[in-house]
């Protein structure tokens, strides 16, 4: 019986090998209905020490596992200068893990992990995080039956016993929330958003354009990161990290599906939601051409809306408890239900499970929990 000394580790360290690592999904993940191909160009540039916004901060080592010749694995493993200087500067972490049904590969590529890791000092192996928090997070370990919404990831149910076999054990898990009720009152939620800012004198609550929302781009970059600083494992946005998500996000933004609190002038809420596209991309099957974009943009902008997916939200630390995501979710849903009467669909996530209070006001408007990825971590 082949065992773990048939395997053979590579370091990927040339344009051959990144483009076998990024290819191996399909390899593994291609029969499943619930899988989406990646993007092949986006992969590319995000794995790229040139293009990649990871390595303004952080540091990786991309591997291969090979048997007989035959890739049937991969992982990354990566340090991060700007946890180190916020959380544990002991932690290290892995990421991209894709493996055959085969512990003794599983084993290989986390052995490989750890031992890049321990040779920076790392402590302890976190993951899987491709490459960051707000990132590809979390393993599935819940949820197989459905395909994830657009920046949501899939897995083999077995990738969960092929981590624990190797010892790591459950550090956090992160809910994917939906909301697919159209039975509802429209106009007595009309007349809770109005309760909800009436209590807020001087807040207006707006719809900005996409143009708007770009120009103050600087502005909700702070925003979010002041925001969200207390949440398990936050590592803020730099400025380059938080241009790529704008610049990917710029086609798919609607003016029916971003909403904006101010005091004055000043933003101290905003939540953006964007089309689900995720059913053409799977039918892209990776591919990303000039065409492909003009259809995509086409689905985003002017189609009816069937699927959409809540990507950024953030209300300043002072107003946290004042319900304004509430004002914001109302709003939306209410102009959801009365102008989309395809729309199926709406994804809230992801939510880290300590947050209690935002997952119980999700549930007040019928959100149900349909995914749970999983963080795990393990001493090296």
């Amino acid at each position: 019986m082949p065992g773990q000394s048939d395997i053979v580790i590579t370091q990927v360290d040339n344009e051959n090998l990144l483009a076998e690592f990024i290819r191996l999904p399909w390899q593994i993940q291609r029969d499943d209905p619930a899988w989406v191909p990646p993007t092949i160009s986006k992969q590319r540039k995000i794995l790229s020490r040139k293009t990649g916004p990871f390595f303004e901060i952080g540091d990786a080592q991309l591997f291969l596992a090979r048997r007989d010749g035959r890739a049937t694995g991969r992982i990354s493993a990566h340090v991060n200068r700007l946890h180190d200087s916020l959380h544990d500067p002991g932690d290290g972490f892995f990421g991209f893990f894709e493996c055959s049904n085969d512990q003794a590969t599983a084993t290989a590529l986390f052995e490989a992990a750890a031992g890049w890791l321990r040779s920076r000092g790392k402590k302890k192996i976190v993951g899987p995080l491709s490459f960051s928090i707000y990132d590809d997070v979390g393993l599935l370990v819940e949820g197989f039956d459905s395909m994830p919404a657009i920046l949501l990831t899939h897995n083999p149910s077995y990738y969960e016993t092929l981590v624990s076999n190797w010892g790591f054990r459950k550090a956090i898990d992160w809910y994917a929330l939906k909301i697919t009720n159209r039975n509802v009152d429209v106009d007595r939620m009309g007349d809770e958003l109005k309760r909800l800012m009436g209590r807020n004198n001087g807040l207006v609550l707006t719809a900005p354009t996409p143009t708007e929302v770009l120009n103050r781009a600087d502005d909700i970059f702070k925003l979010f990161n002041e925001a969200w600083k207390s949440n398990w494992g936050h590592i803020p946005f730099t400025r380059k990290q938080f241009t790529e998500i704008l610049k990917e996000l710029k086609p798919v933004l609607r003016s029916d599906l971003i909403r904006v609190v101010k005091s004055g002038d000043e933003i101290v809420a905003f939540i953006i939601t964007i089309p689900d596209i995720n059913r053409t991309l799977r039918k892209l099957n990776g591919r990303m051409n000039l065409l492909d974009q003009l259809r995509l943009l086409v689905e985003a902008r002017w189609q009816p809306l069937r699927r959409v997916k809540t990507v950024l939200l953030g209300v300043q630390q002072k107003y946290q408890r004042k319900r304004l995501h509430d004002a914001m979710i109302l709003d939306t849903y209410i102009d959801l239900i009365r102008n989309q009467p395809k729309l199926e669909f709406c994804d809230c996530s992801l939510i880290p499970e300590h947050l209690g209070f935002y997952i119980r006001s999700l549930g007040r408007y019928g959100a149900e929990r349909y995914k749970t990825y999983r963080i795990f971590e393990k001493e090296i």
